[in-house]
């Protein structure tokens, strides 16, 4: 009984816990409370139209800006002569610009179209093999080839339908710009793709045979 009496009264003695600090608020400057957004935890979403994330920026905005500005001055002046002469020297401008800079820098593609001496023409195309192209560039330069293309070839049978010659003229000349370069780099591209191929067969053929070789050598 004595023993069960003194236990009792060590525990009693024993030091309990401080109580927690209690979070002491104002009604002047309200409690901030450190609570992690749910956004935080998830990825970010990125757009392939982003030219932050682009590597080449300049060229994916001169890839757009001269078919852009013709197509801007033809809705303008519509059937006017200067109509006419800014959709040419802007076109030109453009068809320039992506067959020389932009196709090489966005997509590593380059086309030629050579005329031989009997006049037929030869198309020769070029790539480079190892280029890692970017997301967003490669997305501007497609984008830009397939939509001004359709731009141009909705106005030329709207006005086909409609007998504006004026129009239907300046509309044939835009087209027929975008048309060869986006037909160009088509072809081009499919070749490309052509010569990657070979090329990884190429490779796997000559891996192959050599495991044989040592193989056989053994």
């Amino acid at each position: 009984m004595e023993e069960d009496l003194h236990f009792k009264i060590q525990m009693q003695e024993m030091p309990t816990a401080p109580p927690k600090p209690l979070i002491q608020t104002s009604t002047d400057e309200p409690t901030k409370l450190s609570v992690a957004s749910n956004s935080e935890s998830l990825p970010l979403q990125t757009s392939n139209y982003d030219l932050n994330r682009a590597s080449h920026p300049k060229a994916c905005i001169f890839t757009c800006l001269f078919k852009a500005l013709a197509l801007i001055f033809y809705l303008i002046f519509g059937e006017s002569i200067w109509s006419f002469i800014l959709v040419i020297i802007f076109s030109a401008f453009d068809f320039w610009t992506v067959k020389n800079i932009t196709g090489r820098l966005l997509v590593g593609l380059k086309w030629e179209n050579i005329i031989m001496e009997d006049g037929t023409s030869k198309w020769e195309f070029y790539s480079i093999p190892n280029k890692q192209v970017n997301a967003v560039d490669k997305t501007f330069f497609w984008t830009a080839q397939l939509g001004f293309t359709l731009a141009w070839a909705v106005f030329t049978f709207s006005n086909m339908v409609s007998f504006t010659l004026m129009k239907f003229v300046i509309d044939v000349i835009g087209l027929s710009l975008c048309w060869t370069n986006l037909f160009g780099y088509y072809k081009c591209n499919g070749d490309h793709k052509k010569k990657m191929k070979d090329l990884q067969g190429d490779i796997t053929s000559k891996v192959v045979t050599q495991f044989v070789g040592q193989m056989m050598s053994k």
